[in-house]
C-alpha cells in the first residue's frame, strides 16, 4: 500500500505539471494568433516619419496585401517599409503584444534596433506610430506614422 501512495502522489504530481505546461503552451499559443481585429486583403498605406523628433514633409505611399498568415505577426502589417520586403535577418521578435479595445501594442527587438508600436484599429485600416530606437550608436531615433485603409482584396498571386 506503501508504494501505491507514492505512485498516486507521483502521479498527481507529474498531472500537474502535464496540466501547467499545457496551460502555458496555449497561452503561447493564443499571444502567437491574437486576432487583431483586421480583415485580410490589400491595404492602401501612408508613412510619415520624425528624425530626431524633427517631423519631415515628406510621405510614402504604397499598397500592401496582408494575408492571413501575416495577422499572426504584427510586424508584417505594422511595418513602415512600403517598397522592399524585409530580409529575414531582419526579423525582429515581437514581445508584449497587447490588443483590446481596438487598440494595439508591442515591443520588437531586432539586431540593431528597439521598436514600440502603439496604434488604433478600425473596422477598415489601422494608425499606428512606431518609434524605433537604434542600438548602439548605430543610427538616429525615428518616429513613423504609419497607417493603412483596406481597399479591396488581395491578388492572387502574391501582391505586396
Amino acid at each position: 500500500m506503501k508504494d501505491r501512495g507514492v505512485m498516486t502522489r507521483n502521479s498527481a504530481f507529474k498531472m500537474t505539471v502535464v496540466i501547467s505546461l499545457a496551460g502555458l503552451f496555449g497561452a503561447l499559443a493564443a499571444a502567437a494568433t491574437v486576432d487583431l481585429k483586421l480583415k485580410p486583403g490589400k491595404y492602401a498605406l501612408t508613412v510619415t516619419y520624425e528624425v530626431q523628433d524633427q517631423r519631415q514633409n515628406q510621405s510614402r505611399s504604397a499598397t500592401r496585401c496582408i494575408r492571413p498568415r501575416d495577422l499572426n505577426n504584427p510586424e508584417k502589417i505594422f511595418d513602415d517599409r512600403v517598397v522592399a520586403t524585409p530580409k529575414e535577418e531582419d526579423a525582429c521578435s515581437v514581445r508584449n503584444l497587447r490588443t483590446a479595445n481596438r487598440q494595439v501594442s508591442y515591443d520588437a527587438d531586432c539586431s540593431n534596433r528597439t521598436v514600440h508600436v502603439e496604434g488604433t484599429l478600425s473596422d477598415g485600416g489601422f494608425s499606428v506610430i512606431r518609434t524605433v530606437t537604434p542600438k548602439g550608436n548605430q543610427g538616429v531615433s525615428l518616429k513613423f506614422m504609419v497607417s493603412g485603409r483596406r481597399t479591396g482584396d488581395c491578388l492572387p498571386l502574391g501582391e505586396r
